[in-house]
């Protein structure tokens, strides 16, 4: 078995891609195309496309992926399972890689389905405790649910299109059942309203695992999944589209506001995020929302391995715990804080210009009124939660010494925060070179400027002794209605199995009992038919044995009777024809001896009777 302990690997592996990633963007241009075909189904082969924007999505995978490399090995340096990590996050990343240049739908569900296996592999790593199994069977089940929307998108794709190929640019539009069917597959594989429980089970895995997960792979493949598909959705699937992205981005972002644990908030806001991509979609700009994708890559990332720096100071993410931990780690804090205030959009940081394209676009969608003051809402919830992380970081007294940051977790860190600081400046030269446009106006930067600082101090502010009660309770726990998912899915499911498994049981009984009656009886009518079978053999053979008497006694008695007799009669016939000899004295010789024979008989008999 091939060791990858200690990630180095992986590493190459990634580091390598990435150079190749570069390569191809810069000598493409901004027009390139390529297609490259495999040995696939019958007459139907399977398909790579090098598009730009494909090689753009895949540089910055690549770029979160290899700086998450190079920060795993100190983190795991202590934990259990290191062989099951580095091959679990090496399989994610390459899944997601293929997702991106898959050309044809099978392809694409091939690469789907072993991200979601890869995920489950992946948050169950510590599969010895009880919330890693419990998240890795939830985040499993809800996305496989989920799963059958692509399946039944793609066979309305092939029905109306009349091939498997992955659409670019203008396409014939799908039905709205099919693209509902598409935004079913979307809303569970990125934890959107109503499956958003499962991102924050997820949390279990490690903090490495987190930051792949919600930043550039797992949920981020649900936004891909609607770029691809941009082209045939209709109106009325791109309304529903922004309208189930609002949603999200309200209830997860208040979910996060009322998080008591940093993992979790940070859970929370991926899904509220990935609501703002659904939303710009809905508004009808993929640019917005392709330049969103992006920047959220960078900073979501960059906050959860500052979490997993403060994690392995306490050995937990609860805020009560970590209160004061800020002070310790000043570095790991001001790169927290950084992609903090990045996220909640100021200026001229990375988070900054994809939000300022998200309200650009819903202010200049055709639902203007709607969609842009869900925006403005989501934009000021996610400066509130972010200025309560930070505030909680900082605030309070340490429970430990100040010690030694970990270098090498810091210097990937540094990597990202560095595209946080400066990436917003090249945001729309890389749009545009994946063919999109992202939308900007006046009015949406300063409104969003304005909604950013009100909302960091706001979360600055916010006491904890707000947020109790069961209503708050209910929201923190992703506002689970009659218990929840343990209620009512995990319960129902496991009372039907058990129902099941006692019928199956049943089952099982009787036809083992009709099994073995049939077995006696075929056992019966065995025996009797070996009795009647050595009834007709012997039966036979005594006729076989008549058969041979009979002939023998043919051939040896009757034929040899029949012979004596025509010989005797043959003889006798000789002897007559001579004394028919025709001569008168010879036949009165013979009548005068005969009567004398009698004669004396005749006297004898009297004589002696």
């Amino acid at each position: 078995m091939l060791r990858i302990r200690n990630g180095r690997l992986p590493i190459i592996a990634a580091s390598l891609s990435l150079a190749a990633a570069l390569f191809l963007l810069n000598s493409g241009g901004k027009s390139l195309s390529a297609n490259y075909f495999y040995p696939g189904l019958p007459n139907q082969p399977f398909q790579l496309q090098a598009t730009n924007s494909a090689l753009v999505l895949t540089t910055v995978i690549l770029l979160v992926a290899l700086s998450i490399f190079i920060y795993s090995p100190q983190y795991m340096r202590k934990e259990n399972g290191k062989n099951w990590f580095w091959g679990g996050i090496s399989l994610f990343l390459s899944a997601m890689l293929l997702l991106v240049f898959a050309g044809d739908w099978v392809l694409f569900i091939t690469a789907w389905e072993i991200m979601g296996f890869a995920s489950f592999l992946l948050i169950a790593t510590w599969y010895e405790k009880p919330e890693a199994q419990q998240g890795a069977v939830k985040a499993f089940m809800l996305t496989r649910f989920t799963d059958m929307g692509l399946y039944l998108g793609i066979f309305v794709v092939i029905l109306t299109s009349g091939n498997a190929q992955v659409f670019h640019g203008t396409a014939s539009q799908i039905s709205t059942l099919g693209g509902l069917f598409f935004l079913l597959a979307v809303m569970g594989k990125s934890a959107q309203v109503p499956f958003q429980s499962w991102l924050s089970g997820a949390m279990a895995g490690p903090t490495p695992v987190s930051a792949l997960l919600h930043s550039a792979t797992m949920v981020a493949a649900g936004a891909v999944l609607l770029f691809r598909i941009y082209p045939l959705l209709n109106e009325d699937v791109l309304l529903v589209t922004g309208l189930v992205g609002g949603t999200t981005i309200l209830v997860t972002g208040l979910t996060a506001i009322a998080s008591r644990d940093v993992k979790q908030l940070l859970a929370a806001s991926t899904s509220s995020q990935l609501g703002f991509m659904l939303l710009a979609i809905g508004a009808g700009s993929p640019g917005a929302a392709f330049a969103h994708w992006i920047a959220h890559a960078f900073m979501k990332s960059s906050l959860f391995l500052g979490a997993g720096i403060f994690q392995h100071e306490y050995n937990s993410t609860s805020f009560q715990k970590l209160e004061g931990t800020g002070k310790n780690r000043k570095a790991t804090m001001l790169a927290f804080f950084i992609a903090a205030i990045a996220l909640s959009g100021i200026p001229p940081l990375f988070g900054y210009w994809s939000k300022d394209g998200i309200l650009a676009a819903t202010s200049q969608s055709s639902h203007t009124a709607l969609f842009f003051s869900v925006a403005i809402a989501g934009a000021f919830l996610t400066a509130v939660y972010m200025g309560k992380a930070v505030k909680r970081l900082w605030q309070g007294t340490p429970k430990n010494e100040e010690g030694p940051e970990p270098k090498q977790m810091l210097t990937a860190i540094s990597i990202l925060i560095a595209f946080v600081m400066a990436g917003g400046f090249f945001l729309e030269y890389v749009v545009t070179i994946a063919g999109y446009g992202l939308p900007s106006d006046s009015l949406s930067k300063v409104v969003g400027i304005v909604t950013a600082i009100a909302g960091l101090a706001a979360g600055w502010l916010l006491k904890e002794s707000w947020f109790t009660g069961k209503v708050w309770n209910t929201v923190r726990d992703n506002f689970s209605i009659a218990g929840g998912y343990q209620y009512l899915v995990v319960k129902p499911t496991l009372a039907f199995a058990g129902y099941v498994y006692k019928v199956e049981l049943l089952m099982q009984y009787f036809i083992q009992k009709t099994g073995t009656s049939f077995l006696q009886i075929a056992h019966a009518a065995f025996n009797t038919d070996t009795l009647l079978n050595n009834l007709m053999n012997g039966m036979g053979t005594a006729g076989i044995a008549l058969s041979n008497g009979t002939k023998s006694f043919e051939e040896e008695a009757v034929e040899a009777g029949v012979y004596g007799i025509s010989a005797t009669v043959k003889e006798s016939g000789r002897w007559g024809r001579k004394l028919q000899s025709g001569l008168v004295h010879k036949e009165l010789v013979i009548t005068v001896a005969g009567m004398l024979v009698l004669i004396f008989l005749l006297i004898a008999l009297i004589k002696y009777a």
